[in-house]
C-alpha cells in the first residue's frame, strides 16, 4: 500500500496530490489509506494539510522523502569498476560475482573500515556545542 501510495506521488507534477484522490485512484477505501498515511507521516515520508474542496474537507499529501540515489563515491570502492575481467564476469560465465576473490577482499576491506569507523564513534566524546 505505502509503495503504491509513493509511487503516485512521485509522479504527480509537485510531489503531492489530495488525499480523496489518492485511494480513489489505488481502489482502496479511505480508512485503510488514512491509515497508512498516518504511519508515513509519523515516519516523516509524508506531510498532511487540511485542505477544502467543494465545502469537502480532505488533506493535501505531500512527499518529503526524495528518491534514493547512489553516488559514484558510494560505491568506487568496489573492485569490479576497475577489474579487467569484467566482461567474462557473470552468472554460468568463466569468472563469476559469487566466487571472484577480487570483489569478496573489496567487500571485507569496506566492512572492515565500517567496523573501524564504528568504534571510532564509540570511543570518541560528541563534541560540546
Amino acid at each position: 500500500m505505502e509503495e503504491k501510495l509513493i509511487k503516485l506521488l512521485q509522479s504527480s507534477a509537485d510531489r503531492s496530490l489530495l488525499q480523496s484522490d489518492l485511494w480513489k485512484s489505488i481502489n482502496s477505501n479511505s480508512r485503510e489509506v488514512s491509515r497508512a498515511l498516518s504511519r508515513m507521516e509519523k515516519r516523516g515520508i509524508v506531510k498532511r494539510e487540511p485542505f477544502s474542496k467543494d465545502s469537502h474537507k480532505t488533506y493535501k499529501v505531500m512527499l518529503l522523502k526524495k528518491e534514493v540515489r547512489v553516488q559514484i563515491s558510494d560505491v568506487v570502492w568496489c573492485s569490479c569498476f576497475t577489474c579487467p575481467d569484467l566482461t567474462r564476469c557473470g552468472m554460468s560465465q568463466p569468472i563469476s560475482p559469487e566466487n571472484c576473490i577480487k570483489l569478496t577482499m573489496s567487500l571485507r576491506n569496506e566492512y572492515l573500515k565500517y567496523q573501524r569507523a564504528e568504534e571510532l564513534k564509540k570511543t570518541v566524546p560528541p563534541e560540546k556545542k
